[in-house]
């Protein structure tokens, strides 16, 4: 089992301290400045990995506040980072000895004696990916190969002067101080006594400590210029480890990472043996890696997966309702992960990162998108470090699908609550025969003979086509780094289906004259049939002319009307006439009338009814239908069942950057059982 240590010290770098600029009187004008290569971006052997160690700097990030302090000890300040820069491959640290503590002064003084300082950054690692034997990549712009741990990402927690560094291509220097030296100091001698009660020694304190105490001593008030330092309280010391270790058990607990066994081990152990806040992250993070690692590297170690990634573009693309499509985890994740939003160039990388391919910084290239989709040549697949657990084409296609079918819903779906739907299982017509027929129950005769019904021969045929359509994400837009495309264009592809299966729905309903009319007795016509009489005239000529129709045995059908489909300059009508209590008509007829209808039937409207683009549209033409579920005059067949589209990604032709999308929908449409419903002319 492979060992991990928590911070990473990795000692480097040329370090140098300038002295202050002495003004006229000799004396020096500010506290000496550092200049730190603290890291050359090579691998290391690091104290507690059993691997070389190469830290990203691409993904480092720096804490609030970064401190220089001596060999390692938070107790030994030394001083304060105030630039940091990360470039060529480098990380370079510039800062002030601005602390009042022995330890600045023994940086200092050594190196004005020509003491080599080197310097040991400490950098907690937030992602490790292990290299296997053999394996590359490329990081800080030099060619690591594996074994070795990649820390992908990591946060700067500031570095320690040391006199042993562990990076053989780094040197340190400290210039010499040119500061003038200082005449023998002379101190009180109650002052000195009181000095030695707080644990410091008179003797290595400077000039300013000396007159800074005194006043304190005495009373008096001195411009501080820096603190002195004091011995801490042990007690005081103590509980802030307490503290300090509380903080990292809760936050090892919200990661969730660790089992609660584990944690409650650690802890136990950081508070008894008298661990350092340091020592005690490393054990967690050391049990967290050991928990995550596989025999078989790499492994990522981030939180990041297909549907991380998913989520993260449905957030750029604004997706409604998303809480209700990922888990709560997920969704948090992903912002964690992504907090600038995910990019169309960044989603193809990581695609391609996660098939082997070594990407590089600049445009996507052909070579690029075709390594992303699996489609190089495995002989030109270089290991490297990246998303080992995602595939490109899978998160393509599940993200278009919920983008497709919010396009699928946004267009009109009257037809999905008029009709009956039914699925098939393959492109054959397929038969359904009617409920009616010779289907009332006859006595039982003494001899407990049940006689036989007969079954209506009557069938309604029906047959599932393929509908589809494919659009492309251009080269364009993926060198504008437009992701949105990979929302709008689904959206685009599943209102297309609507299209489409709206198109021939209302061509096969509205294109009625043989379905409806005197025959089959579901005909209402003349200026009586008008939906707008002020008695309700037309309403009960069309329940009459439903409720009269019969089975073949020339008996009631017994199914009773239920929905009024209207062409919107209807829709206010039938809303009224459904709505209202009261029917209030003109001055020769009753007022106050109750209206019979209120709530009878459900409303239904679509635009397609009185779109002149369509056989048999009008604007003054209505019906009045059975429940779907009950007795059907259209039906709808869907393959395998399934009433939404379905989209596909790909890869462009093999010699075009882009993605293609394709879109399908398998439907049939066909007009069934006439008795269930009746089409008022409205003239």
């Amino acid at each position: 089992m492979a060992k991990h240590a928590g911070i990473i010290a990795i000692e480097a770098a040329d370090v140098q301290i300038t002295a202050a600029e002495i003004e006229a009187d000799g004396q020096p004008k500010g506290p000496p400045k550092f200049d730190v290569v603290a890291y050359t971006g090579g691998a290391m052997m690091v104290a507690g990995f059993d691997l070389p160690v190469v830290v990203d700097l691409n993904g480092m990030k720096f804490g609030r506040s970064l401190v220089a302090n001596l060999d390692h000890e938070s107790s030994k300040r030394v001083g304060h980072v105030t630039a940091k820069n990360k470039a060529d491959g480098q990380l370079r640290l510039s800062g002030v000895v601005s602390a009042a503590t022995p330890s600045a002064k023994e940086v200092v003084d050594s190196a004005s004696q020509g003491f080599v300082w080197q310097a040991s950054i400490e950098a907690k690692p937030d992602k490790i990916v292990e290299l296997a034997d053999g394996q590359s990549a490329t990081v800080n712009g030099q060619e690591i190969v594996g074994p070795a741990y990649l820390v992908k990402a990591s946060t700067l927690k500031g570095f320690a002067f040391v006199s042993h560094g562990a990076d053989d291509a780094t040197s340190a220097t400290i210039a010499a101080i040119a500061a003038p030296q200082m005449e023998e100091r002379k101190m009180d001698p109650k002052v000195k006594e009181f000095v030695a009660t707080i644990g410091l020694d008179a003797d290595k304190m400077s000039e300013e400590q000396i007159k800074q105490v005194t006043a304190n001593f005495y009373g008096k008030t001195v411009e501080a210029k820096a603190p002195v330092a004091s011995a801490p309280d042990a007690e005081a010391v103590e509980l802030k480890r307490v503290e300090e270790i509380a903080e990292i058990v809760a936050q090892e607990r919200e990661k969730g990472q660790l089992s609660e066994d584990k944690i409650s081990e650690i802890s136990a152990q950081a508070l008894s043996q008298g661990w350092s806040t340091a020592k005690t992250r490393m054990e967690f993070i050391k049990a967290g890696i050991a928990t995550q690692k596989t025999p078989h590297a790499p492994k990522e170690r981030s939180a990041v997966n297909e549907q991380v990634i998913e989520a993260a573009i449905c957030m750029v693309g604004k997706l409604p309702n998303i809480e209700a499509k990922f888990k709560p985890e997920i969704l948090e994740a992903a912002e964690k992960e992504f907090r600038n939003g995910i990019g169309m160039k960044q989603l193809i990388r990581m695609g391609a990162e996660a098939n082997g391919h070594k990407v590089g910084s600049g445009e996507i290239t052909l070579e690029t998108q075709r390594a992303a989709f699996g489609q190089l040549p495995s002989r030109e697949i270089r290991a490297s470090g990246g998303f080992s657990t995602i595939s490109l084409p899978n998160i393509l296609a599940s993200t278009a699908n919920k983008f497709l079918y919010q396009g699928f819903n946004s267009v009109d779906s009257t037809w999905r609550r008029v009709s009956t739907q039914r699925a098939v299982r393959d492109f054959k017509s397929t038969t359904l025969y009617g409920i009616t027929g010779d289907m009332q129950y006859k006595q039982v005769g003494p001899a407990g003979e049940i006689k036989h019904g007969t079954v209506s021969e009557t069938g309604y045929t029906n047959q599932a086509n393929t509908y589809g359509l494919m659009l492309q994400v251009t080269r364009n837009m993926i060198i504008n780094d437009d992701l949105d495309a990979l929302s709008s264009i689904p959206a685009r592809l599943g209102r297309g289906a609507a299209l489409a299966l709206n198109d021939k729905f209302w061509t096969v309903f509205l294109n009625n004259s043989d379905f409806f009319k005197s025959g089959n007795n579901n005909v209402s016509t003349g200026g009586g049939s008008a939906l707008g009489t002020a008695d309700g005239a037309a309403i009960n000529a069309a329940e009459v002319k439903f409720m009269n129709q019969t089975d073949p045995d020339s008996k009631p059908l017994g199914i009773m009307p239920a929905i009024m489909l209207v062409p919107p300059t209807l829709r206010n009508t039938a809303t009224r006439w459904m709505g209202s209590q009261l029917i209030i008509t003109g001055s020769d007829t009753a007022q106050g009338a109750t209206n019979v209808y209120q709530g009878r039937y459900r409303v239904e409207s679509s635009p397609y009814m009185e779109n002149s683009a369509y056989t048999g549209y009008s604007t003054a033409a209505w019906y009045l239908l059975a429940n779907p579920a009950d007795l059907s005059a259209i039906e709808v067949v869907f393959l395998n069942g399934r009433d939404t589209p379905t989209v596909e990604t790909a890869e462009a032709d093999f010699n075009v950057l882009g993605i293609q999308m394709r879109g399908v929908l398998d439907f049939g449409v066909a007009l069934q059982e006439y008795r269930a419903g009746v089409r008022s002319a409205g003239s």
